[in-house]
């Protein structure tokens, strides 16, 4: 799995990118295999097509209007294997201060963890041992590892050859596995531009991720549009931002999140329209200043010891501090359905519907901790380049942009081409059925799995009467015993030349869900059953559940319902999670929205369903043996913690049989899997302990205890 521990910005020269000498990846580590690296692209580039950038603009005017329209292509370039050639060399040489400085962080596990074997009653040892385990962002299974490799006569890198990749040649660069994948112009919000306003894309997630966008201008857009897509040399056109989602595991580092609804809602009376449609970032900044949204990171190492420099320590730190809030912003989306992301605020459906969801969100406060495993947000963005700075020897501007008056008989025809987005399978679409008409002239596209590239309607002469506005409506039919058809109805359209229809908004109740659990955490559970169902009764629309068993080689499967109708309603969802020892739990996590109807559910509005480990913390307990006399034979040990919210215990047994001449204390631990700290799930601890002597009875001790270390007296 992904980790956000080791990452390196790696830069090597390119020649096949437009506009670029040079390009950047980042390359993450995997959290069990030190020889596999998830290599990221950093920058949006124009696609290109035989060293041409895929790209055209086209300008047209009558008497009686104007406009224009952009369409081209940007993708986030994956390396070849020349480049991946010249990205493991470096990569290998970058990371050995990285892995260095965890090589000395381990060895200080390894002596504080002796020295409080040597004195288990001292809290402070104690203390220094587990915060040593946390630094160095292994579990204690793999920690135990190098507890018997350590060698006291070598130095604080002996484990540093075990750490490396084998050798540059041996490094895997992989894609990252997404779990969503979205893409969005960055443009100026001046509606007066725009005769459409460009929504939100969703890139496959896979290979170079080529995304096509599409701008339909108004007369005033796309006169400032051509001089700015025209540029110079070197100024900059518009904006692009890629956003990926995939499961990763934290760092040493602890994040704190937290939102407060009260502090929100005083906020939201402070703004104006004025401000909201003009400053996103002073919206941004009021909610943070107020403390409305808080996302606090700790991390009890410095630069040094984690063998970055100043500025990739801070920039780590910061990077950490972002994706806290992106966690809070996707629990409020899920809590009220809309896109509350503080970087889009202004755009969140208007002041009054942002306004008026307030009313739906719950306050919360969330700790992620060091391996926990996480839904980890990378962004991609840059300005893409002129197109005038593109231009290679012999080719001119005007082959990209083009003018037209539409009064010239030559121009007065109409031909609109249609696209859907090439999702058709992932929402079990059989096909999308689009009728276009025109006065009494009518073109029928279809779109099925098997062919989903754009298609262009008859080539129609413009009738003076009707002008070039034409109208469409289409069906998406769906497979599957519930599904129902989407009609879209009748959607007029003026000038645009070309019409993109979204699936995903075409009468589906869809999440995607994705299991939060990593490879160690599948050794705690042998399934979870994931439960989801949605209804509309006030529609008609009947409930569909649906419960698949997931396991660490069956991952979930999409909650897919087609009702033909907008969704109105939440999705309704829970978990079981079944332990190897047998041991049941339901659960969902806190900031969730719960359904006083069923209280074991919580509800979302949001694409995405996250089911996270449910014993997600490590916790260390110390039992200590005290032996006075040399007569115990053998010793059963059982520790229980009980979360009575969860109707939920564990049990863990150890046992002792072996008993050192003249040692009258024995030290044991144990490690368990446990609930993340939540208020109001506060676990009540308790032991038995059942001790068989040589020439005596046996002797059963009960008793409850709090902290992390337990004292037995045999």
């Amino acid at each position: 799995m992904l980790t956000t521990a080791l990452q390196q910005s790696v830069k090597i020269p390119v020649s096949s990118y437009l506009g670029l000498t040079e390009y950047a990846y980042t390359c993450y580590a995997d959290s069990n295999d030190k020889n596999v690296f998830y290599v990221v692209p950093e920058i949006p580039v124009f696609s290109a097509r035989d060293g041409r950038p895929q790209f055209m603009f086209y300008k047209y005017r009558s008497t009686d209007q104007q406009g224009g329209y952009a369409q081209f292509t940007v993708n986030l370039p994956q390396p070849t294997e020349e480049m991946k050639d010249k990205i493991r060399a470096l990569l290998y040489n970058n990371i050995s201060g990285q892995l260095s400085a965890k090589s000395t962080l381990i060895v200080k596990y390894v002596k504080a963890n002796k020295a409080f074997k040597d004195d288990p009653t001292n809290k402070t040892k104690e203390k220094d041992r587990d915060t040593a385990l946390k630094n160095t962002g292994l579990t204690a299974e793999q920690a135990s590892v190098y507890e018997e490799l350590y060698d006291p006569s070598k130095g604080d890198d002996q484990f540093l050859n075990r750490l490396m990749p084998d050798e540059a040649k041996k490094i895997k660069l992989q894609q990252p596995r997404y779990t969503t994948a979205q893409a969005t112009l960055i443009l100026d919000n001046n509606k007066a531009f725009y005769r459409e306003i460009p929504t939100v894309l969703t890139p496959s997630g896979l290979g170079d991720n080529d995304t096509v966008f599409s701008l339909s201008l108004t007369g005033e857009g796309a006169t400032l549009f051509e001089q700015v897509l025209k540029g110079s040399e070197k100024n900059a056109s518009v904006g692009v931002r890629f956003n990926f989602t995939l499961d990763a595991s934290l760092p040493a580092a602890s994040v704190t999140v937290s939102y407060s609804s009260e502090k929100t809602k005083e906020v939201t009376q402070e703004i104006d329209r004025h401000t909201w449609s003009a400053d996103e970032k002073k919206i941004e900044q009021k909610y943070l200043d107020a403390q409305a949204i808080t996302s606090k990171v700790e991390i009890d190492l410095g630069a040094e010891e984690l063998g970055m420099s100043q500025e990739q320590y801070l920039a780590w730190k910061e990077s950490l501090r972002l994706w806290g809030q992106k966690q809070v912003e996707q629990i409020l989306s899920s809590q009220t359905g809309l896109d509350m992301s503080l970087n889009l605020l202004n755009d969140a459906g208007g002041f009054d519907k942002f306004k008026e969801s307030l009313k739906d969100t719950q306050s919360f406060s969330r700790v992620y901790s060091e391996n926990a495993v996480v839904s980890f947000t990378i962004a991609p963005q840059t300005q893409l380049p002129s197109i005038l700075s593109l231009l290679k020897k012999g080719e001119k501007l005007e082959d990209y942009f083009k003018e037209y008056d539409l009064d010239d008989p030559f121009y007065s025809h109409l031909q609109p081409e249609f696209y859907v987005t090439r999702d058709l399978a992932k929402y079990n679409i059989e096909n999308v059925i689009v009728t276009v008409k025109y006065g009494d002239k009518a073109s029928t596209l279809t779109f099925d799995r098997d062919d989903d590239k754009p298609k262009k309607t008859d080539y129609w002469y413009v009738d003076q009467k009707l002008g070039r506005v034409y109208s469409y409506s289409y069906v998406v039919n769906f497979s599957g015993v519930h599904a129902k058809p989407y009609h879209s109805g009748p959607i007029e359209v003026v000038d645009s030349l070309v019409e993109t229809i979204n699936v995903a908004q075409c009468g589906i109740v869809y999440a995607d869900i994705a299991t939060l659990i990593s490879p160690a955490g599948w050794k705690i559970f042998e399934q979870v059953v994931v439960k989801t169902q949605y209804s509309d009764p006030k529609h008609g629309i009947e409930e569909n559940p649906v419960n698949q068993i997931v396991t660490e080689k069956n991952p979930p499967q999409p909650y897919i319902y087609p009702i033909g109708i907008k969704q109105e309603e939440p999705i309704f969802f829970t978990a079981d999670y079944h332990t190897v020892d047998g041991s049941k739990l339901t659960y969902v996590p806190p900031g969730s929205d719960s359904s006083s109807q069923m209280p074991d559910y919580a509800t979302t509005k949001a694409n995405q369903i996250q089911i996270e480990n449910a014993l997600p913390r490590q916790q260390n307990f110390n039992i200590v043996f005290q032996i006075p006399e040399q007569n115990v034979a053998f010793i059963s040990f059982d520790l229980y913690i009980d979360y009575p919210r969860y109707h939920f215990k564990i049990t863990k047994n150890l046992t002792v049989d072996e008993f050192p001449e003249n040692k009258k204390t024995i030290v044991k631990s144990l490690t368990v899997q446990v609930m993340a700290d939540e208020a109001g799930n506060e676990a009540e601890y308790s032991y038995k302990a059942t001790i068989v002597y040589n020439e005596k009875p046996e002797k059963e001790i009960e008793d409850k205890f709090t902290g992390t270390t337990v004292f037995v007296k045999c």
